[in-house]
């Protein structure tokens, strides 16, 4: 959640939901990740920028799902990945991002990424005057939290087998541990 005071009380109606369960049933452990630009300089009145961020998985994960995050400049997003066979296979692509609506995009089955496959997102903004949602299109924009400044985030979730997650954080600490930072 991003807050930015406005000048007046404003109401969130946000909320969360949790089911438990035996720990003894937990199977897999699932984590929040990302592959991250955060260099960014788009230029001024550019109406196609585009960056690439891109990250190795270091052991076979399951990708559980998605969530592309830009600000309102953001116009494309794309998540590919290449395997270590070399095969070259698109994830997902979103050619109109629209940060009103953002989503997350949960995958129908869990996909097997191997050991060693090269996840690519690639992001694309607009910073011209003919994007209707630019509030100046005459600055350079820069990575910020706020919603005039730009992000580029290919969030994604993976599940890893408890087994593993203990291999990684150490037997005794994985029944008691936070989620993993990266665990793939």
């Amino acid at each position: 959640m991003h807050y930015t005071p406005c000048g007046s009380e404003q109401t969130d109606r946000s909320s969360v939901g949790l089911v438990f369960m035996d720990k003894k049933d937990v199977t897999h452990q699932l984590s929040t990740t990302n592959a991250t630009y955060r260099p960014l300089k788009i230029p001024a009145g550019d109406p196609n920028y585009t960056v690439e961020a891109r990250k190795t998985f270091m052991r076979d994960t399951l990708l559980m799902s998605m969530f592309p995050h830009m600000h309102i400049r953001g116009k494309s997003f794309r998540y590919e990945v290449t395997y270590p066979d070399g095969k070259h296979e698109v994830l997902l692509e979103v050619p109109r991002y629209d940060f009103n609506w953002q989503n997350s995009f949960i995958l129908a089955e869990p996909k097997m990424i191997p050991k060693g496959t090269e996840l690519l997102c690639t992001a694309s903004y607009d910073n011209s005057a003919e994007n209707p949602y630019n509030p100046d299109p005459t600055k350079t924009i820069h990575w910020g939290p706020q919603t005039w400044d730009e992000m580029m985030i290919g969030w994604h979730d993976v599940s890893l087998p408890i087994a593993e997650v203990e291999k990684l954080l150490g037997k005794n600490m994985a029944k008691d541990a936070k989620p993993a930072d990266s665990p793939e």
